[in-house]
């Protein structure tokens, strides 16, 4: 046997030298080596191959590039950011259900990998994929709108690759928002729920409902885990979050509960702080309009999924203390120490004014979160009427209803008009359209119940003509507002800006759309009814002095057109359920209305294509 150079020889009866016979087969090493050099050459071959059907390599750590189409690719290091997708995003935040401070959330995404102060990688990632599906290559121009060469079946009208890109943004953003919780990042718990509102949005304007559903639960399980409805209560009960507080999230939907343990928490450890006493006034204020946010997405997003009020707003109106959200940038200043409030959904409901604090209820997003719990309320109140009711249960129901119908009257004299369509300016225009379509969801039973079929009604102290009246008014604010948002031309009393707005990507507006133009599209098969002549009774009382039914009829078609010019609009950026939305509408137009070509207005039929 050869001496080992390698090991003494006291130590080679313990250890087999794998050099200690040249005759033995070859080492381990040198087979390794042996094989890397195979591999080395067969890379140098695929990379100058010219072969089109050979998969060529390429260096995963290059810097961002473009492709052949001028995307961008989801970077192999996450922390490269585009600056294109960020503007994209920005362009539209607010009505993407952004809540945070937009100057220090740009400043904070360039800081360096490692700052506390740059936000959680699962927010970034959900930015860029936002930002992505907004991006001008997503955009349909208007010639290319009705080609049957960009606008599939499905409605999918987006390359195989900008298709594939998009799902390495989406996968990416999934796994990174998952780890946010379980993070140590300062900001987790409101970056947490500001990323899963985000990835939820994005989830519906895609169409996939039931995961956007599921995100949106873990936004507002969250919220409420955190006691973000407890933030300035004048109860007092504004305990801090610790670990030992909140070692699970529960996601709840309407159907279960399911608990899933998303915090890195160690029950052997003293509890630490989740969630420490805010740091400055914009740091605060983000909780709060944090928390607003979630219920006015979650009143939306239950009406529209659902067609049912928002269970979570039902189970916590009266422990909501929180006070209405200021306009972000108001928090710059310091916070006035009477902020403070206690059943603050609750007292909205009663008809009660907010407080005379500056910003107190009166900002766009405090306006906004009231406009959608008058529609989640105006859902519960339209659920509890039956036919045909006894007469304890009506006499509850019918003071329920014009409590209800008074306040929301009364809310929208008070909401301003919008100065002008440009983005900050968007959410005013969704807030008036959201009230008008929780009167036409208050009334929209009664509207269609004639006194004869239900003798409950006999009592009630509205009639059905006129529940049907309010009902289409508020069909025809929305037409009108709708198209005053996109700057056409339509006898609404407001005058036409030159400016063409940004379509809103905010995937509720589709829903909006579909319930408006199914109003409109029955009182104009009403107003045939009556024009033909055939005896039936309209809840709707046409006034003969003023409108034949011919042109009543045409003032309707006209107000129809707007929703559909809207609902077109909508589909500008690139959203499955936009497209899929006005398709029905669509089809209820053709199915209800005869000689459908001839009875829109050619403007309309130009705007609507062929799909």
């Amino acid at each position: 046997m050869l001496n080992c150079i390698r090991l003494p020889p006291s130590e080679l009866e313990d250890q087999l030298c794998e050099y200690s016979d040249p005759k033995l087969r070859r080492t381990e090493e040198q087979v390794l080596k042996e094989t890397i050099k195979t591999l080395e050459a067969r890379i140098r071959e695929l990379e100058i191959s010219s072969d089109a059907s050979v998969v060529k390599l390429h260096s995963p750590y290059q810097v961002q590039k473009s492709n052949s189409e001028g995307f961008l690719n989801p970077p192999e290091d996450e922390n490269i950011l585009s600056p294109q997708l960020l503007e994209a995003f920005f362009r539209h935040a607010t009505d993407l259900n952004f809540f945070l401070h937009t100057p220090r959330f740009r400043r904070a995404v360039l800081l360096p990998v490692d700052s506390p102060g740059r936000p959680c990688q699962g927010l970034i990632s959900v930015v860029l994929l936002l930002g992505f599906s907004l991006s001008e290559r997503y955009i349909l121009k208007p010639e290319e709108s009705h080609s049957h060469n960009n606008i599939l079946n499905d409605g999918v009208f987006a390359s195989a690759s900008v298709s594939s890109q998009e799902a390495l943004y989406l996968s990416r953003a999934q796994i990174d928002v998952a780890g946010i919780l379980s993070s140590s990042h300062p900001d987790r718990i409101v970056h947490g729920i500001q990323a899963e509102l985000l990835l939820s949005t994005y989830l519906f304007r895609s169409g996939r409902i039931l995961e956007g559903k599921y995100h949106l639960s873990a936004a507002t399980s969250i919220a409420f885990g955190a006691k973000l409805h407890k933030i300035r209560s004048l109860n007092g009960d504004r305990d801090i979050l610790t670990s030992a507080a909140l070692p699970w999230v529960v996601c709840l939907t309407s159907s279960t509960s399911k608990f899933e343990n998303r915090l890195n928490v160690d029950s052997a450890k003293d509890p630490e702080p989740l969630f420490p006493h805010s740091v400055d006034p914009i740091s605060e204020g983000e909780r709060i309009n944090a928390f607003w946010t979630v219920i006015t997405m979650s009143n939306c997003w239950a009406l529209a999924a659902d067609s049912s009020p928002n269970p979570i707003l039902e189970r916590y109106m009266e422990d909501i203390d929180t006070p209405w959200p200021m306009d972000i940038e108001d928090y710059e200043k310091n916070l006035s120490p009477d902020y403070l409030d206690s059943a603050t959904v609750l007292k909205l409901l009663r008809g009660h004014q907010p407080g005379s604090t500056a910003g107190k209820g009166y900002s766009k997003l405090a306006l906004y979160a009231q406009a959608s719990i008058f529609l989640s309320r105006a859902a519960s109140v339209a659920l509890a009427y039956h036919p045909n009711m006894q007469s304890l249960p009506a006499t509850e129901f019918a003071t329920s209803f014009i409590e209800l119908d008074s306040v929301i009257d009364h809310f929208k004299t008070t909401l301003k008009l919008p100065i002008s369509n440009d983005s900050n300016e968007s959410i005013l225009f969704t807030t008036h359209m959201i009230a008008h379509l929780a009167t036409i969801l208050l009334h929209s039973k009664i509207a269609t119940m004639a006194p004869t079929l239900d003798s409950s009604l006999n009592s009630f102290p509205l009639k059905a003509s006129e529940s049907g009246q309010k009902r289409l008014n508020a069909a025809v604010a929305i037409a009108e507002f709708s198209r005053k948002r996109w700057s056409l031309k339509c006898n609404s009393g407001f005058e036409t800006s030159t400016k063409i707005a940004d379509p809103n990507p905010n995937p509720f507006l589709g829903s909006l759309w579909l319930a408006v133009g199914q109003v409109l599209i029955e009182e104009v098969n009403l107003v045939r009814v009556l024009s033909n002549g055939t005896g039936f009774t309209l809840n709707v009382e046409l006034d003969s002095d003023e409108n034949s039914p011919s042109e009543r009829e045409a003032e309707l078609m006209d107000k129809l057109e707007c929703v559909f010019e809207s609902a077109q609009m909508s589909r500008v950026y690139h959203s499955p359920l936009a497209d899929y939305l006005f398709n029905k509408l669509q089809k209820i137009h053709r199915s209800r209305l005869h000689n459908v070509d001839d009875a829109l207005p050619n403007q309309a039929n130009n705007q609507m294509g062929k799909t």
